[in-house]
Order: C-alpha cells, then structure tokens, then sequence
C-alpha cells in the first residue's frame, strides 16, 4: 500500500529577513562614482501590489513565456514526474516570480 507524505519544501531565501541587510545595497547603489549608474536593489520591486501586477502581467498573451512554459508542463509533465519518480533522492525546484500561482492547469 503506498503512502502519500507531503513534499520536503526548502527554502532557500537567505536567512535575516527584514530590510536591514538591504540598508547597505541601497547606500551603495546611491553613492555610484562619476560614470557609474545608480541603483537599487531589485527585492524593492517585490511589493504585494507589485507581485499582483507581474502576475497579471504574465497572462498577458505579448508575454510569451508563460504560455510556452505551460505548454512544455501540458506536454511533458508526465515524462518529467516520471523521470523525477525514478531517483529517490532527486528534487524539482521551481524559482518561479514568487507569485503563489500553482504550476498546473486541470
């Protein structure tokens, strides 16, 4: 009788959390030398509001590859569950946007 466990999930986020590792990025990036361009650190962008446009963003049909990227899943999801179900030890790691959106389409 096989047994459902659920999925190990790593998080690979560095630890701290908080803006303070960022206070550093932002001085930096801020006090560019003469001929350097000025930035600041993407993590800024990720705003709820923020991921909520990139995902809509993302359906949007001029924005090619989410579509692609389902179509591959629709078309060879099965070969890629069975080939990760053939190591015991192996893993599927999804560094998607960060949005909550699931993988899967039924």
């Amino acid at each position: 009788m096989a047994t459902n466990t659920a999925p190990k999930i790593i998080d690979i986020r560095q630890d701290g959390g908080g803006l303070t590792p960022l206070v550093p990025q932002i001085r930096e990036g801020l006090n560019a030398r003469e001929g350097q361009e000025k930035k600041l650190p993407t993590l800024l962008l990720y705003s709820e509001g923020w991921l909520e446009a990139f995902e809509k963003i993302t359906y949007l049909d001029e924005y090619y590859p989410t579509g692609q990227e389902i179509q591959v899943l629709e078309a060879y999801a099965d070969r890629i569950a069975d080939r990760i179900a053939l190591e015991s030890d192996s893993m599927l790691v999804e560094l998607g946007s960060g949005y909550v959106q699931p993988p899967c389409r039924t």
